[in-house]
């Protein structure tokens, strides 16, 4: 459809992504007092679990979705954030010694900086791993 026939205005588009859009469609509700909600919510972050994602695994004998932890673990936090200084460092490093095995001129201080990097990670990588 043109302008003309759609009175001017624009179709909208629909949105693509999101859970809302995807297979679950149909909202359940029910009536809570706050300290319940509140305990709900206890129960559900002591399993390490959304709201959502406890109250669908007591209410249905076999959830057919995935549980959703609320948050990650600090150790996997932790290890995510180190794999993408990993990522982070080696990418510089690859661009430095792709521009070294071509001939071209390495800045001095952009090598220093790439040489702090990667020994502030491996300190702070000892660091953790002491803990360990």
């Amino acid at each position: 459809m043109n302008e003309k026939q759609t009175g001017g205005a624009k179709p909208k588009r629909k949105k693509r992504s999101g859970s809302e859009t995807r297979q679950r469609d149909c909202m359940v509700k029910f009536r809570a007092k706050p300290e319940e909600r509140a305990e709900m919510k206890a129960n559900a972050a002591a399993a390490g679990l959304s709201l959502g994602s406890f109250l669908r695994t007591y209410a249905v004998n076999a959830p057919r979705t995935r549980t959703v932890r609320s948050n990650l673990a600090p150790a996997v936090a932790e290890l995510s954030h180190f794999k993408g200084q990993i990522g982070r460092i080696g990418g510089n490093l690859h661009q430095l010694l792709k521009l070294a095995n071509r001939g071209d001129f390495v800045a001095a201080d952009e090598l220093a900086d790439a040489v702090r990097d990667v020994r502030e990670f491996l300190a702070a990588a000892t660091e953790i791993l002491k803990g360990v």
